[in-house]
């Protein structure tokens, strides 16, 4: 996006560029948290690969059973993201994954 700023003896021509960078651990740690929907702090299958859909996964079904298995040790069917343990691994293989979020700069 090009942003043109006229002033009365010059104009300023500012250019801003899209970079993208990887999630940090804190954003994944958000992102898990905001698909309790319940509020019980319990993340399903499903719940975690809508995650991975809005980190841009083409395959979110592949990467949620991936998470699944390599984070909860109950085998429930839930990532409790009240068990540090769990939700560590879980936020662990999402960064491992290299997800890419937009920021904007200034040139």
């Amino acid at each position: 996006m090009v942003i043109q700023v006229h002033f009365a003896t010059k104009t300023v021509v500012v250019q801003r560029q899209k970079v993208q960078t990887q999630c940090s651990k804190e954003q994944l740690m958000s992102k898990f948290k905001r698909h309790d929907m319940n509020g019980d702090g319990k993340l399903s299958k499903n719940d975690i690969k809508k995650v991975f859909k809005e980190l841009g996964s083409s395959s979110g079904f592949y990467r949620a059973n991936i998470a699944m298995f390599r984070s909860h040790n109950e085998h429930n069917g839930y990532v409790n993201i009240n068990d540090d343990k769990e939700f560590e691994e879980l936020v662990d293989y999402a960064y491992e994954c290299g997800y890419k979020v937009e920021a904007c700069t200034t040139n």
